[in-house]
């Protein structure tokens, strides 16, 4: 029979990947309590939140999702059962940033890997995922947008004044030889 506190951990649990339907199941096997801490602070910056969690009580609140959803019926197919030690990080809305944090985390701390992850409605495995959280964040895509769209303006700019400002600094020279 299950302890009353588990069966609060599955709900709370099922509450969050209810609410939050982008999160990503991690891998944490031999990181240090340390850095554990030190990315849910550089997470919380992009209001994504990282909780440690028992992989059976993840199956639980899976299994009680899929009776309502089927993509946590898919998701249950392809991965489960869970194994090693696993964190749950959850976005608030755009997951972009938080992502990009957590690669950039990854990156110093080979200890932590991606299992599976959910973003938008769509599963992704492993592989798929590290390549997603290499791609530059929302934010810096439209800054690039934006960018892009006004270089050839400046370009343009440019080259109409430059015959001009070439001829002004051949009339400032031959003045100055006078």
């Amino acid at each position: 029979m299950a302890s009353q506190k588990k069966i609060v951990q599955v709900e709370n649990l099922t509450k969050i990947v209810d609410k939050n339907k982008n999160f990503i199941l991690l891998k944490h096997g031999k990181t240090t309590h340390k850095n554990l801490e030190e990315l849910r602070k550089d997470l919380k910056k992009t209001k994504s939140y990282l909780d440690v969690i028992k992989n059976t009580l993840f199956e639980k609140t899976i299994n009680k999702l899929s009776v309502k959803n089927k993509l946590f019926l898919d998701l249950r197919e392809k991965f489960f059962p869970v194994r090693e030690p696993s964190a749950i990080l959850y976005f608030d809305n755009d997951w972009s940033g938080g992502l990009n944090s957590l690669h950039q985390f990854i990156k110093k701390d080979k200890t932590i890997s991606f299992k599976f992850g959910m973003l938008d409605g769509q599963i992704y495995d492993q592989p798929t995922m590290e390549r997603i959280a290499q791609l530059p964040s929302r934010n810096q895509l439209i800054a690039k947008i934006i960018g892009s769209f006004k270089n050839p303006t400046q370009k343009l700019v440019y080259s109409m004044k430059f015959n001009l400002t070439k001829f002004a600094i051949i009339l400032n020279q031959k003045s100055k030889k006078v």
